[in-house]
């Protein structure tokens, strides 16, 4: 992990913190401008859904839109939002707009990086990206797929145990 004394990082993307019971998990969303992590985040922050293994909700709140701040606390990654922008979320052809957000940092548990989909392997092998001085799990999906927030979803569950690959 990095050094604490060094700060944070501002990295480019957006994180979201999904909730299930006790559970939190977060997830930090990258890619080019315009490839829909915004949108993504909308869509998660404004449709509780169900991914593919647990029977009640799973709940998203916006972490931080665009810039993320990334700081290793005791060897463990923390994604905050920097001041200025905290609650807001841009969302294409409205504006910058206020939505439900963390107002505390929150561990960072996986990268979800978009990919085109015809450039998605059907079963991946497991990948890792090193990221503010930490390895964390990176996984690859089509943001603008109508299936990209249960993807996410999904993908929470299984790092909670609530859902497994029958692959693994």
């Amino acid at each position: 992990m990095s050094n604490p004394a060094s700060g944070p990082v501002n990295t480019h993307g957006t994180c979201i913190a999904l909730s299930y019971a006790w559970q939190t998990a977060g997830v930090l969303l990258q890619g080019a401008p315009g490839t829909g992590k915004s949108s993504l985040a909308l869509r998660l922050i404004d449709q509780s859904g169900f991914g593919a293994g647990s029977a009640e909700p799973i709940r998203g709140h916006l972490v931080s839109d665009d810039q993320v701040l990334l700081e290793d606390v005791d060897g463990i990654l923390m994604a905050t939002a920097p001041p200025a922008i905290a609650g807001l979320l841009e969302v294409r052809g409205i504006g910058i707009t206020r939505v439900k957000n963390t107002h505390f940092p929150v561990q960072l548990d996986m990268v979800i990086a978009h990919v085109d989909a015809a450039d998605i392997e059907r079963i991946p092998a497991p990948q890792v990206i090193e990221l503010a001085g930490g390895s964390l799990p990176l996984h690859k999906i089509d943001f603008s797929t109508p299936s990209a927030a249960a993807q996410v979803r999904t993908l929470v569950q299984i790092k909670w145990g609530l859902a497994g690959l029958s692959n693994s």
